[in-house]
């Protein structure tokens, strides 16, 4: 993946507190792969985000990322890099949570400083991958995504309305498409992956 450098004036700041997604408007996608979990997690480790975070429901896909944290991967806890998108908008990722047993690997990471006018209404998001043995031949992969919505921006001004609204408006049409085509595309490169 190409590496980009920020945008001149950037200024690294700590997330926001990411509340739990009972707290959030989020959306829950699911998918099974047929492979292992350790080749699942393989496939995903030999990727990049390009690979399968691509353009769908009209969102932007991944065109490179830069690394803002000492450690120089975007994987253990603290870990953050700035995420480079086709639009030409950026975001800033950190990882908040990865663990990994034999039957299930997990990842949480918290999204903010969104350059895209389409997200100004989003003070943040909150994800989290779960990747899932299902048996010794197929994983599940199931993606979480809350959002927070801004207070002083349409439709987060509305109060406890603007949460459905965005769910009905975005989360629920061009964002689940979005979601389902990424995963689509994990799956295809996990299936494919000869190691």
């Amino acid at each position: 993946m190409t590496e980009l450098k920020p945008p001149a004036g950037f200024i690294d700041t700590p997330h926001p507190p990411a509340l739990g997604h009972d707290q959030l408007v989020t959306r829950v996608e699911e998918i099974v792969v047929e492979r292992p979990l350790a080749q699942v997690m393989a496939a995903i480790a030999a990727s990049e985000h390009a690979d399968w975070i691509q353009e769908a429901g009209g969102l932007p896909g991944v065109k490179g990322t830069h690394v803002l944290t000492e450690h120089g991967a975007f994987d253990a806890p603290g870990s953050r890099h700035m995420v480079f998108l086709t639009d030409g908008s950026t975001i800033v990722e950190q990882v908040l949570e990865k663990v990994a047993t034999p039957t299930e690997h997990r990842l949480r990471y918290v999204v903010w400083n969104y350059t895209s006018a389409t997200a100004k209404p989003l003070r943040y998001g909150h994800a989290e991958f779960v990747y899932a043995a299902l048996d010794e031949r197929r994983t599940r992969i199931r993606w979480t995504y809350g959002f927070e919505l801004r207070r002083d921006r349409f439709p987060g001004f509305l109060g406890p309305l603007g949460g459905p609204l965005l769910k009905a408006a975005f989360l629920n049409g061009p964002y689940a498409k979005w979601m389902r085509a990424c995963l689509g595309h994990l799956k295809a490169n996990a299936e494919a992956w000869k190691g």
